[in-house]
């Protein structure tokens, strides 16, 4: 399916009147500019101020398993920590925050700009699998290239945060914008976006016992107040990745759909649902969380342990 909203034109106009009020929603043609040296005092971070040179972002993505090129027509052998064979069949990632880092140690953000289809606001989907062989349930339209506007400057790191922003992330998918418009990647029953899709279909290298695993990442532990809405979620699961020396604008990230599994016996499900729901106390959830560079206790960002994401 086309991931586009059927309602985004309604969505790109009301984008633009955001942006010509000082949102930070602009379109195209109505970006943030001057990234200037104004900086929030307590973070590090850039913000955007009035004045100063900017540059056109463009940060590519590739998938591999290991050091094969991701397919979703291929059979990978020996993943996990019991060897077993593994089909993909999703690869989809929500990401947001996105962040340069320069040669002072200095966060910039980028500002993505909005296509009415993969990116919305803050907010992109990294879309690595295309309909095709064991893939079935994302689309045949992939995006493995987040674009965008920043400040000028040299740059030796990247950072971005694995999830939806928690004011986006408890809405109706049935309404919202592309890329927040894909039933495949809520959960209606929690009232929040699967930040990650990446199931697979197991084969145990010692019985040859065919399996599935689902691995859904999402906030859990939601609670709502007395009108419906989710106020509080006590595991946010959203990620922090954070990769340096190299250069962000001429080298691509490397997605590592094996390194993500590495430490999971995948074809064997010790408590839960079969896979991982993002539940704290799911033993499958252990060894796949922290990969995102999540916390499992809290649910809250930790870089130092996130493997699916890094560079040459």
């Amino acid at each position: 399916m086309n991931p586009r909203s059927p309602i985004r034109f309604a969505f790109a106009l009301a984008a633009v009147a955001t942006a010509c009020a000082g949102s930070n929603g602009a379109s195209p043609s109505v970006v943030a500019t001057g990234f200037g040296d104004a900086a929030a005092a307590d973070t590090g971070v850039l913000v955007p101020s009035e004045g100063g040179a900017e540059i056109a972002v463009t940060l590519r993505f590739r998938s591999q398993v290991g050091d094969a090129p991701f397919d979703c027509g291929a059979v990978f052998a020996n993943v996990g920590t019991t060897g077993a064979r593994l089909s993909p069949l999703d690869f989809r990632v929500y990401v947001h925050d996105v962040r340069l880092v320069d040669e002072q140690g200095v966060e910039v953000p980028v500002a993505l700009e909005q296509d009415d289809t993969w990116q919305y606001r803050e907010t992109a989907l990294l879309d690595f699998e295309d309909k095709s062989g064991t893939c079935a349930s994302g689309t045949t339209e992939t995006h493995v290239v987040l674009t965008g506007h920043t400040r000028k400057g040299s740059y030796r790191g990247l950072r971005f945060r694995v999830g939806v922003p928690f004011d986006l992330n408890h809405g109706d998918a049935a309404t919202a914008p592309s890329p927040l418009n894909l039933s495949g990647l809520f959960w209606s029953w929690a009232d929040g976006y699967k930040f990650a899709r990446m199931d697979a279909r197991i084969t145990s290298a010692t019985t040859n016992v065919m399996s599935g695993f689902l691995m859904h990442l999402g906030s859990t532990g939601c609670s709502a107040d007395s009108r419906g809405g989710i106020v509080t979620c006590t595991h946010p699961n959203v990620g922090e990745v954070s990769l340096s020396g190299f250069d962000p604008l001429t080298q691509p990230v490397i997605a590592d759909y094996g390194a993500l599994f590495g430490a999971a016996a995948l074809d064997r499900n010790t408590g839960g649902a079969p896979g991982c729901m993002s539940e704290p106390g799911d033993p499958e959830c252990a060894a796949l969380l922290p990969n995102f560079g999540i916390d499992i206790t809290t649910g809250g960002p930790h870089a130092a342990s996130q493997t699916l994401f890094r560079h040459e």
